[in-house]
């Protein structure tokens, strides 16, 4: 009796302090994760790692990089050195490590990285430099910063499903699946500013669904929280549109319910803090990208290098850009391919998730209201985001640029949100089934690497 009591004590223990250590798990899988794949890595990664080098590298001394300016020296050297994955013409080149501006470089040696403002790059130095203190390589400390975006992600996408009352198992099973993900890979372990992407959609997730029932709070963080994301990266904004979307919806079904009459409705939803709020993530976030747009022109030394042939804009790329975030979200920066065997299982197990879970719950019948709606404007706003982003350059510009399917990474907490959300928790075998499913996802996202 004595021992069935200690047992049902520990039971206790456990079951309380749950989502204390569902959080811990989730913080250690995600340092266990970039600290494994950074030690395989032996090239620079060839989504601007070298760029990026070159602003955490001189962020600390300058502060920020300015438009026109060559790229540090310190990065020309290490991307000779070390060369750059899946790009032939960027291979390890021993002979320009010894003389490093004895070569061509890409865009003539120039910088984009003066795109960014320096929030990231003064963020990664300022976490890395006990790492380095510690003895560890300049860049590779640097990397390493990527655990603490990770588990940001991971553990507010953890806080956002205990929110909606998704079980424990089930929330850490999905965040499991978020920390093994190839998104996670691509971003967080190389410097990148793509680092950030997860953890801005999942706290966008978090606040929207404390935002919902009206917490005054979260209402007011939202737009902070929007402005400041984006400031760290534009395409970040996308995980906040969706968070908009939300509150706008939310709104509307309630005025749409309690009142009669047009008029009636649409005073209600105008008065609704929650469609302030979501008019403010909007316009807020696109008035600190534009304070900073005009700050960095007005700091500029120069124009910025040429990329390539530009395209002129026509209405067919707006169809091309349909297609490009939703399906693609699960993918990361490269094919599953670049990154060896064990990518595929992870990719289909994120895509099914991710794709299954925003449409299923969008559509799905037995679904809370305020629960279909996140499934409506997570499928909408994936849908919509590219076309948007390349109306906007078109308008600015006149021309038209790709965009790759990782500049929609904000929204893969979103939909891995909607999983949760759509999971049968009545039954205890598929809480279990999808905590398996996250450990598995991160036991194979340990096999990949360098392929």
């Amino acid at each position: 009796m004595a021992q069935a009591s200690v047992v049902g004590t520990r039971t206790s223990w456990v079951r309380q302090r749950g989502d204390l250590l569902a959080v811990l798990a989730l913080i250690i899988a995600s340092f266990v994760f970039t600290t494994d794949q950074i030690a395989e890595h032996e090239m620079m990664s060839p989504i601007d790692e070298y760029q990026y080098t070159g602003y955490y590298a001189v962020v600390a001394d300058q502060g920020i990089v300015r438009q026109g300016e060559k790229m540090p020296f310190y990065a020309r050297r290490y991307m000779v050195c070390h060369g750059v994955r899946a790009v032939p013409d960027m291979a390890l080149n021993p002979a320009a490590c010894q003389a490093p501006d004895s070569i061509e470089y890409p865009i003539a040696g120039g910088t984009t990285a003066d795109l960014y403002t320096p929030l990231y790059f003064l963020t990664t130095r300022a976490l890395a430099q006990p790492i380095i203190w510690a003895g560890v390589d300049f860049v590779d400390a640097g990397r390493s910063v990527g655990g603490f975006w990770l588990s940001l992600g991971a553990v507010f996408l953890y806080l956002a499903m205990r929110r909606a009352r998704v079980p424990v198992p089930v929330a850490l099973g999905i965040g499991l699946v978020l920390v093994g993900s190839l998104p996670a890979y691509w971003g967080t372990t190389y410097i990148s500013t793509d680092a950030t992407a997860l953890a801005a959609g999942a706290i966008a997730a978090w606040l929207t669904l404390r935002a919902l029932h009206g917490e005054r709070g979260a209402l007011v963080l939202l737009p902070v929280a929007a402005a400041v994301a984006t400031l760290f990266k534009l395409q970040n904004l996308i995980g906040f549109v969706a968070a908009a979307a939300v509150l706008l919806l939310a709104a509307a079904l309630a005025a749409g319910s309690e009142h009669r009459g047009l008029a009636a409705r649409a005073s209600a939803f105008l008065r609704d803090r929650r469609t302030l709020s979501g008019v403010v993530v909007v316009l807020g976030s696109v008035a600190a990208q534009a304070i900073w747009l005009a700050v960095r022109s007005s700091l500029a030394v120069g124009p910025s290098p040429q990329m390539g042939v530009p395209v002129p804009f026509e209405f067919k790329n707006l169809v091309v850009e349909l297609g490009n975030f939703l399906p693609f979200l699960a993918q990361g920066a490269l094919p599953p391919s670049t990154t060896g065997p064990a990518s595929l299982p992870v990719f289909t197990i994120a895509t099914v998730l991710a794709i299954g879970g925003a449409a299923g719950l969008a559509m799905s019948k037995g679904v809370a209201a305020e629960h279909r709606i996140i499934g409506v404007s997570t499928v909408v706003v994936a849908i919509i985001a590219a076309p948007a982003l390349a109306i906007a350059l078109g308008a600015v510009s006149g021309l038209y640029i790709p965009f790759p399917s990782r500049y929609g990474n904000s929204m893969f907490p979103w939909a891995l949100l909607c999983a949760g959300l759509l999971v049968d928790t009545q039954r205890t075998w598929a809480r279990y089934a999808v905590l398996a499913l996250g450990v598995v996802t991160w036991g194979l996202a340990l096999m990949t690497g360098e392929a």
